[in-house]
C-alpha cells in the first residue's frame, strides 16, 4: 500500500512552508476558491516526478520567480521513502531520495500517481498535444523503459531542428549533410520506437476504458480512441522525401510529436458532438483508466488526486463518484464546497486558508455512506 504521509513547501505560490499531513485514504482538502487547494495538489504531482496539471511553468510556480523546494514522506508497506524536488531559474529541477540525486522518472517510479483536473478536459477537446502528453505520461507508468526512447525521440528533434533551422538561415556545408543524416536516422529509430509503445500504451488503455464505460451508460460503451500517426508511410523515407520541404521552414514536419488521438463513436469524431456532461464524465473515465493500467503494471496503487472534484456533479453523480474511487492509496480531492455536502464520506478533512491547511481528523462513515466502501475500480 503506497501512501503520502506528509508534505512541506517552501517558496512554492502561496503555500505556506507548514508540515501538511494526510490521512490514510480519501483526503478532502475544502476550502474556498484562490486559497492554494489547487496549489497543493500541483505540489504533490511536482513531488512524484510530474509537470503540473496547469501546464505553468516554474518561474511561475515559485513565490519568487527565482526558486522552490517540494519535500514529502511516502510509506510503502513498512518502509518510508523521503523525496524532495527543488527548482531555481539557475540550475532547473533537481529529484533527490534521501538526499541522493535522482531522475525524474525514478522519481515517477517511486511515486507513481495520476491527476486529473478541470484542465484535463483538453485530452478530449483541446489540441494534439493535449493527448500526445496524456497518452505519454500514461506511457511512463504503464511502461517505464519507455522514457528513454521518448527522451531519445526528444533530443534528436531538438538537435535536428537546430540544424534544419541553421541550414535554412544559410549555414549549409558538407558536415552539415552528414549531421542532418545522422540525426534523421537517429530521429526515425527514435520515433519508430515511441510510435510503438504508444499502441502498445494505448491498447491497454483502451482495454481497461472499455471495461469503465459500459457500466457508465450505451453512450459511453460506445466511444473508442484510435492512434492517428501524422503519415502513412515509413518514417525514415518520409523524412527524406520531405527534407527539401523542411529544409525551407527549418523544423521537421513529420515524426510522433505530430500524431495524435481521435476519440470517436460510430465512427464519427466525438469532439464537437460531445456535451460540456459528456466531455465531464469521459475525461473522468479516461483518467480512471490511466490508474488502473498505472496499478496493474506497477503491482501497487497509484496515487490519485483529484482537483474541483465535486463541481457539477448531482447528489446521484456524487454516489456514483465516491463508489469509484480507489483503496490502497492516498486520495486527495479538492472541493470548493462545504463540507457539509459530504456528511457520509469517510476521510481527512484538511481546511485550506490562505495557503495554510488545518485538519479536522478522519471522519467515520455514516450508515449509508458505509456502502461507498471503498474501490470499485
Amino acid at each position: 500500500m503506497l501512501r503520502l504521509l506528509e508534505l512541506t513547501t517552501r517558496g512554492f505560490r502561496n503555500l505556506s512552508s507548514d508540515i501538511v499531513s494526510f490521512g490514510p485514504g480519501w483526503n478532502l482538502v475544502v476550502g474556498e476558491n484562490g486559497q492554494g487547494k489547487t496549489n497543493l495538489l500541483e505540489a504533490v504531482a511536482l513531488l512524484c516526478g510530474q509537470r503540473s496539471f496547469r501546464r505553468a511553468s516554474p518561474s511561475d510556480m515559485s513565490a519568487d520567480g527565482e526558486s522552490f523546494s517540494i519535500e514529502g514522506t511516502l510509506r510503502r508497506g513498512f518502509s518510508t521513502e523521503d523525496l524532495s524536488v527543488e527548482w531555481s531559474s539557475g540550475a532547473g529541477r533537481r529529484f533527490c531520495r534521501s538526499g541522493k540525486e535522482i531522475s525524474f522518472r525514478e522519481a515517477s517510479g517511486l511515486a507513481p500517481a495520476v491527476f486529473l483536473a478541470p484542465e484535463h478536459r483538453a485530452i478530449v477537446t483541446g489540441p494534439p498535444e493535449a493527448r500526445r502528453r496524456f497518452l505519454d505520461r500514461l506511457l511512463l507508468g504503464y511502461r517505464p523503459a519507455a522514457g528513454a526512447d521518448l527522451a531519445a525521440y526528444d533530443r534528436a528533434l531538438k538537435e535536428r531542428n537546430a540544424l534544419l533551422s541553421r541550414i535554412r538561415d544559410g549555414g549549409w556545408g558538407r558536415e552539415s549533410t552528414a549531421e542532418l543524416e545522422a540525426w534523421t536516422e537517429e530521429l526515425a529509430r527514435a520515433g519508430d520506437a515511441v510510435r510503438r509503445h504508444r499502441r502498445e500504451g494505448l491498447a491497454a488503455f483502451s482495454a481497461v476504458f472499455s471495461e469503465l464505460a459500459k457500466p457508465a451508460g450505451k453512450e459511453y460503451a460506445e466511444i473508442s480512441v484510435s492512434y492517428l500517426p501524422g503519415e502513412s508511410s515509413d518514417l525514415l523515407e518520409t523524412l527524406e522525401k520531405m527534407l527539401p520541404i523542411e529544409r525551407a521552414r527549418g523544423r521537421t514536419l513529420a515524426g510522433p510529436h505530430r500524431d495524435d488521438l481521435l476519440w470517436s463513436r460510430h465512427g464519427r469524431p466525438l469532439e464537437g458532438r460531445a456535451s460540456a456532461g459528456e466531455v465531464h464524465r469521459l475525461v473522468a473515465l479516461a483518467k480512471t483508466a490511466e490508474w488502473r493500467v498505472v496499478r496493474d503494471a506497477a503491482g501497487e496503487a497509484p496515487l490519485f488526486g483529484i482537483d474541483d472534484f465535486d463541481a457539477g456533479l448531482s447528489s446521484a453523480s456524487l454516489d456514483r463518484f465516491f463508489d469509484g474511487l480507489p483503496e490502497g492509496t492516498t486520495v486527495v480531492l479538492t472541493t470548493a464546497s462545504d463540507v457539509s455536502r459530504f456528511p457520509a464520506v469517510p476521510a481527512t478533512v484538511l481546511h485550506m486558508s490562505a495557503g495554510r491547511t488545518t485538519s479536522d481528523g478522519a471522519r467515520a462513515a455514516e450508515s449509508h455512506g458505509e456502502s461507498h466502501g471503498m474501490a470499485r475500480i
